[in-house]
């Protein structure tokens, strides 16, 4: 099989969004840098309108009208239909990108991989597979190589391995918070029995052991560190790329063991004669405050400009019940991020118990679309973001595109 393999590095759920290994064919045609592309989603009652034609569209730049050029009906690969106004030589090269952030693996992942293959990539299409560990690039002619369902269970295989090994490390940690959480929740009635003899030892102890919780918190932050750089970077690398992507990112649910609330309390009214052990108990306060520095609305204009539909699978999960820990959510923030940026993309966030399923609604949903291209009426290279608005004529009607583009 002809395959790139590009090892980012690093372990667990690291989102390592850094520019991927790009080795696609360049398309034979492409748009004039004059006219502005803008793919359309539009769905009335969840289903897509196919029926619409370049008098039913409205664009608006900026809040300002726009002149429309042409309309391009597709599906999949398959022109259905065009109206044009001044021709444009369309991109017909797709690129699919398989990102996943799993820490355990689940079957259904490999079925979503086998959905692409057998009933998406078709010739020409190129896909990358984006694991925990590695990048798996695969070209056209590498497609070419060997019949799709041969390439799927090497995918398949190389998936489940890399998430595996890949967050070993941070179930590790996990492990490791379950067995400090349980030991501090043990620890706190031990020292309610022994509080007149040995308050001093315990509670050295005690700090010797929240010390070491904080630190593995410290590692697991690191482990699943959003980074606007590499955000960014990852955004600018798809945007170099010719033709229609097709961005889908599987996220699986987090849980973080923590103290329990009624221990916490127990423990802060047991140490008031501690201050070291109150304070390292306050700073866990903050610790579970976190806030991602991340700037959205830069984030977001980078993938709306990049031109690419960036879907959002957010695999559910149930918590895991500990004896004296609290198993605490901490998925919104990686939530938040990627719906905004699905959002702004055009793209789709789908939460599902079922990723194979959730895979294939979104890829079938992005596959009808309008291609509307339109020449702005400011025709300024100044750098500024551009906001694109498309409107539909027809009632209960929802549309969905790019959030806007860059004037370079």
């Amino acid at each position: 099989m002809t395959m790139i393999n590009s090892k980012i590095g690093g372990a667990g759920l690291v989102l390592l969004l850094t520019g991927l290994p790009f080795a696609f064919a360049a398309s034979q045609t492409a748009p004039p840098a004059a006219v502005v592309e803008v793919t359309v989603r539009v769905e009335k009652a969840g289903q897509f309108l196919p029926s619409l034609t370049l008098d039913d569209f409205e664009v608006r730049e900026d809040g300002r009208p726009q002149r429309l050029e042409a309309l391009y009906l597709f599906k999949g690969q398959d022109l259905l239909r065009h109206e044009e106004r001044t021709p444009v030589a369309v991109t017909a090269s797709r690129h699919f990108y398989l990102l996943f952030q799993t820490t355990d693996y689940d079957p259904r992942l490999a079925e979503a991989v086998d959905d692409l293959f057998r009933n998406v990539l078709r010739p020409g299409d190129s896909m990358t597979l984006m694991t925990p560990l590695k990048v798996y690039a695969l070209t056209g002619d590498a497609l070419q190589a060997k019949p799709l369902e041969v390439l799927s269970k090497e995918m398949q295989q190389i998936l489940r391995k890399d998430i595996q090994a890949g967050s070993g490390e941070y179930r590790e940690i996990i492990r490791d918070l379950r067995r400090i959480v349980q030991a501090i929740g043990g620890t706190s009635r031990a020292v309610d029995a022994d509080m007149e003899t040995d308050s001093t030892a315990s509670a050295f102890g005690l700090e010797m052991t929240l010390d070491r919780y904080r630190q593995n918190l410290t590692k697991l932050e690191s482990l699943r560190l959003l980074d606007e750089r590499k955000l960014l970077s990852f955004a600018g690398g798809l945007k170099a790329q010719s033709g229609r992507k097709y961005v889908y990112l599987f996220y699986q649910r987090e849980f973080r063991p923590e103290i329990s609330s009624g221990v916490l309390t127990t423990m802060l009214s047991m140490y008031q004669d501690q201050p070291n052990v109150l304070g390292d108990l306050q700073d866990l306060f903050q610790f579970y405050r976190r806030e991602l520095p991340l700037q959205m609305g830069t984030i977001q204009r980078a993938f709306a400009d990049a031109g690419l539909c960036l879907n959002f699978i957010f695999m559910n999960k149930e918590s895991q019940a500990i004896f004296g820990a609290t198993m605490r959510e901490q998925s919104e923030d990686v939530f938040r991020v990627f719906t905004a940026i699905a959002k702004a993309t055009g793209g789709l966030s789908e939460t599902a118990q079922n990723p194979a399923a959730s895979f294939r609604a979104a890829s079938q949903a992005t596959s009808e679309h309008y291609l509307l291209y339109y020449t702005p009426d400011n025709p300024a290279k100044d750098g500024t973001f551009r906001t694109i608005e498309v409107r539909a004529r027809g009632e209960g009607l929802s549309v969905s595109n790019r959030q806007g583009y860059f004037a370079r």
